[in-house]
């Protein structure tokens, strides 16, 4: 089904703002959410209503989100999310990241008390366009076994890196660190198809295609030990250094267990402290040019940059509507009949 924009915009609005969130704060949120499911990352989009509403309801989010600088020294600084809504708190981190990087060259913003960041590439590309260069990760509750364990300790721990390329389209890498996203086994679950079998195993460690038995065990790291080493690193990061929750301590944000005790971290680098911004710029255009014009492999039509078919797809959902599927819309149309509205998604 396609959605207007807008009209997902506004739902998403109007939903966040009956949770308890003020209206700067759920047009950030808001915003972050439509973009997601405009580029098609829709574990990372509208979807995210549903647990906040739940969250709020049990009384297990603190709305309107308060986040705050804990430490502020130099070119470091603590952000407490309030333990309210991780877009809000990832908006405030890569604003004043971007600051710092501004002042002293580069800069490290950590983030704690927070939940669901959402899509990392959300906040690195901001960087990105202030004509910088961002690296940013994020922990999450324990989905994933570490390499040679057959037990969900570790979180999917996605890693974000973008940089300014000389073009409206930046340089944008955002990838989870198990072969999959713990979403898209939650969507197949949710849709009642099988996952490939090599995605996830069933809590006994053996290889599962059942999203449901997936979901009770564990993900598989991207890359086996490779992976698996990357994913520890984000959670020392993320999770010990800012002082947030850490594995196997964190919590679902998809359950109503308490507190989750997502943390952060975010690293920025100025580039006219190490060359002129125009010049990088135009190596990296040429860089990347370069790879496009490469000998295309077998089956392969065109080569993609990271982040280029996410930035045509956003734009093309904007003008021509959001794809989103028959249950995602219902969902959140039973939260705005719960709320008494009479405007739903169609």
């Amino acid at each position: 089904m396609k959605i207007a924009y807008q009209d997902l915009y506004d739902a998403s609005v109007k939903i966040l703002k009956a949770c308890g969130e003020s209206d700067e704060n759920a047009a950030i949120a808001a915003k972050s959410m439509c973009r997601a499911d405009a580029r098609g990352i829709t574990t990372h989009g509208s979807y995210l209503l549903t647990p906040i509403w739940n969250r709020a309801k049990a009384g297990q989010l603190t709305l309107p989100t308060r986040a705050t600088l804990e430490m502020d020294n130099g070119a470091t600084a603590i952000v407490d999310g309030g333990d309210g809504l991780g877009a809000v708190a990832g908006d405030f981190a890569i604003r004043k990241a971007i600051e710092k990087a501004g002042q002293y060259g580069v800069s490290v913003v950590l983030i704690k008390n927070t939940n669901n960041i959402g899509w990392l590439a959300c906040y690195a590309e901001e960087a990105a366009k202030a004509g910088m260069i961002a690296v940013m990760s994020c922990n999450a509750a324990a989905a994933m076994a570490p390499w040679g364990s057959a037990e969900a300790f570790l979180g999917t721990n996605p890693l974000a890196i973008a940089s300014y390329a000389g073009s409206d389209i930046p340089f944008s890498a955002d990838m989870a660190l198990s072969i999959v996203a713990r979403g898209k086994i939650r969507k197949a679950a949710r849709d009642g198809v099988k996952i490939p079998d090599n995605w996830a195993t069933d809590e006994n460690g053996n290889f599962t295609t059942d999203p449901n038995a997936a979901l009770k065990g564990a993900l598989l790291p991207m890359g086996e030990a490779k992976g698996s080493a990357i994913a520890i690193a984000i959670d020392i990061i993320s999770g010990i250094l800012s002082g947030a929750s850490y594995a196997p301590n964190l919590k679902s944000f998809h359950e109503l267990g308490g507190k989750t005790g997502v943390g952060a971290s975010l690293i920025v680098i100025d580039i006219k402290r190490f060359q002129p911004k125009e010049s990088f710029g135009e190596k990296v255009k040429a860089y990347l040019k370069n790879i496009k014009g490469l000998k295309k492999a077998q089956g392969f039509d065109e080569i993609f940059i990271p982040g280029e078919r996410k930035y045509h797809s956003e734009q093309k959902s904007i003008k021509d509507g959001i794809s989103l599927d028959d249950n995602a819309v219902k969902a959140i149309n039973d939260i705005l009949a719960a709320m008494g509205s009479d405007k739903l998604l169609k």
